[in-house]
């Protein structure tokens, strides 16, 4: 199957292509740059050039292909404009799914399980409706494409980690080193659910070849953790000695995107992915990453 992936070159969609293409698929790589369309070339890739704010340049790609999974997120500035950002992302996504009615074509959306809401101690499932202005209209024009010939998949990552990268995990660490110490907020009683990048783009294969139209599925590795004990092992990793620092709730902005992430619970069940795709996360946990794998000082 050709796939065309956007974001191809990024944290999530690099991980996506080679698992996709150790699976035989052939794919499609969207880059934003002439560096990005290097990398996928010296990959032996075939490259589409495309700009999330330029949604026909997107909507060229997805025609190009037998399904798109799409993954890329555009760059957030310090004085970003969140309406106008939002509004580029859901143009984007639009473009794509209306390219795609009435071919029967494959479209899967990196939502996320931010989506929810703070979702307490109660473990939600895919039925929980999404909440979140950063993930509703995408998800609702994705799913309702459904009925209109496109076969529409939605992923719901947690935080994803693994190979000393992802965003989330280094804005923790970059905010920790500038405080002096591994940063929770409040009490530190948010619980944490992330899911190993491989594990995470296999899942995205597996939706891919096996996947009903319509569905949602949750992606996490099944473990909670709370929020100050992972500071803790990132002050670890960092240098840092184990010194953790709390940041009050009403102070919760000057930590940035990272704040509310580590200031919320999030508790999800992956039984639907288990079950319906036979998803199977056996990656290293983010403790073990932490504390002696590929984020360890």
């Amino acid at each position: 199957m050709k796939v065309f992936v956007t974001g191809a070159t990024g944290y999530i969609g690099a991980a996506i292509v080679k698992n996709l293409t150790g699976a035989g698929h052939a794919v499609l790589g969207m880059a934003r740059s002439d560096e990005s369309a290097a990398k996928l070339k010296e990959q032996g890739l075939e490259v589409h050039r495309g700009e999330l704010a330029d949604p026909e340049s997107m909507a060229e790609g997805a025609k190009q292909a037998d399904a798109v999974i799409h993954t890329a997120f555009p760059q957030m500035g310090p004085d970003v404009n969140f309406e106008e950002l939002l509004g580029m992302m859901t143009a984007a996504v639009a473009a794509m799914v209306d390219s795609l009615k009435g071919t029967d074509k494959t479209f899967i959306l990196t939502s996320g399980a931010g989506g929810y809401g703070d979702t307490g101690t109660t473990v939600v499932d895919e039925s929980m409706p999404i909440v979140a202005p950063t993930h509703a209209p995408n998800e609702q024009k994705v799913m309702g494409a459904t009925s209109e010939g496109v076969r529409s998949i939605v992923i719901r990552p947690t935080i994803a980690y693994g190979y000393g990268a992802s965003n989330p995990i280094m804005a923790w660490f970059n905010l920790s080193r500038q405080m002096g110490g591994g940063v929770y907020i409040g009490e530190g009683d948010a619980l944490i659910s992330s899911v190993y990048i491989d594990d995470l783009a296999e899942l995205y294969r597996l939706a891919l070849e096996k996947s009903d139209p319509g569905e949602a599925y949750n992606a996490a590795d099944g473990s909670i953790l709370e929020a100050k004990v992972v500071a803790e092992a990132i002050s670890h990793a960092a240098g840092l000695g184990g010194k953790t620092v709390s940041i009050p709730h009403d102070e919760v902005e000057k930590a940035g995107f990272i704040g509310r992430i580590i200031g919320t619970k999030m508790v999800v069940s992956i039984e639907k992915a288990k079950r319906v795709l036979s998803w199977n996360p056996s990656g290293p946990s983010l403790m073990d990453e932490l504390s002696t794998g590929s984020y360890a000082s």
